[in-house]
């Protein structure tokens, strides 16, 4: 069995010169696995499946479904920037979508997918604003609002959280430090392998748990590193795109 993983692309349309390599890349290097996990935040602004989102991110919508056609199983799980995707991605895509976790057993090694955003225990705010931003009550107030309003208001919401956050010095290292030590909780629960995005950066760490060999991989992103994993059934392999900006 044979897979691959990414997440945190960001897109924010069907038809930018981004988008166009994103497609290419399920097209060409994707369709060469027999699993596709996308493990959050492929789209900068996905607040619940409307008729314009659909409509605006179409051909990428397009190329997961001919993955699935093409006999791939496509496994979506959901980021901080899309969520409630709905019926549209189950039925009509045919993708696998989960909201919170993936759990597999490959070669008898226990692996966890989460996007990621909850593993930071600094971001008091992160779990209360997820349930928010998720809540059936909300979600129903926001349906009423013009889909391209909608659309506007995330993103913004998204430019103003980037422009906070590039105000404030990034300390590489010590965002590491506190996603591996989120995988060690992981370890310590009995995952032999934790997968994660949404800090960004790549990022890969070992260590032996008893006499289990433990690894996490961070999938790192598509806004700055191009980067993806691979697995070829065996092993993990972490992957850069030849493209390193746009």
């Amino acid at each position: 069995m044979s897979a691959i993983f990414l997440s945190d692309v960001h897109l924010k349309d069907g038809n930018s010169v981004k988008t166009q390599l994103v497609i290419r890349f399920l097209q060409q290097v994707a369709s060469g696995f027999e699993q596709v996990y996308i493990l959050g935040d492929l789209f900068d602004v996905w607040p619940g499946t409307t008729a314009y989102q659909l409509e605006r991110y179409k051909p990428v919508l397009e190329a997961l479904g001919e993955l699935v056609r093409g006999g791939h199983q496509v496994h979506y799980l959901e980021g901080n920037h899309d969520f409630r995707l709905g019926e549209y991605f189950r039925d009509t895509l045919g993708v696998k979508v989960y909201p919170d976790a993936i759990e597999e057993n490959w070669n008898g090694r226990r692996i966890l997918m989460v996007h990621g955003d909850l593993a930071n225990p600094n971001e008091k705010g992160a779990k209360a604003l997820r349930s928010l931003l998720r809540a059936d009550l909300l979600h129903f107030v926001l349906t009423r609002i013009p889909q391209t309003w909608l659309y506007g208001l995330g993103r913004n919401a998204s430019r103003l959280s980037r422009k906070f956050q590039s105000r404030v010095p990034l300390d590489e290292t010590k965002v590491r430090g506190i996603y591996r030590e989120a995988a060690r909780s992981y370890f310590r629960n009995g995952k032999d392998v934790v997968i994660m995005g949404h800090t960004h950066l790549p990022d890969h760490f070992q260590e032996n748990v008893g006499e289990r060999s433990c690894d996490y991989y961070n999938l790192g992103d598509w806004v700055r590193h191009f980067t993806y994993l691979e697995f070829d059934g065996r092993e993990f392999y972490t992957k850069t795109h030849p493209v390193k900006s746009l």
